[in-house]
């Protein structure tokens, strides 16, 4: 059995920049923020950032996968790959309103797209079906 931990590592590196990217976008988009305290502030309780959240509780659920003691078999995977691209695409949205902030950042943000297509290489390399694993 194929343990998909290793690469849930790298598609973790790979969130927390995309997230930091999308922030950072984002936050230059609400104004003048005085620092990371109240940054920190305005992304746990303002609404402008609250589209964010999906992607924040994914990467604390895809830290939990790979924290976790068992390895990473490939119904997991598949669940992951299938999670995230509903979120960022291709497939059907299951947050449209964080695809169409995303979609908006992604061309705003030079560092956002370069790390969405670090994300899509990530994601391809994990299975899309548990008869396409191994």
């Amino acid at each position: 059995m194929e343990d998909y931990k290793p690469l849930l590592g790298d598609l973790a590196a790979v969130l927390r920049r995309l997230h930091k990217a999308l922030l950072d976008a984002e936050a230059e988009n609400f104004g003048p923020v005085s620092g990371p305290y109240q940054l920190l502030n305005l992304v746990a309780n303002h609404e402008h950032f609250a589209w964010l959240r999906h992607l924040s509780e994914l990467m604390v659920d895809i830290d939990e996968r790979r924290d976790a003691d068992e390895p990473v078999d490939a119904e997991q995977a598949v669940a992951v790959r299938v999670t995230l691209e509903n979120l960022v695409g291709p497939r059907e949205a299951s947050a449209p309103e964080f695809r169409e902030r995303y979609t908006m950042l992604l061309q705003q943000s030079p560092a956002a797209a370069m790390a969405h297509g670090d994300l899509r290489r990530l994601l391809g390399a994990l299975p899309d079906s548990v008869a396409g694993a191994g």
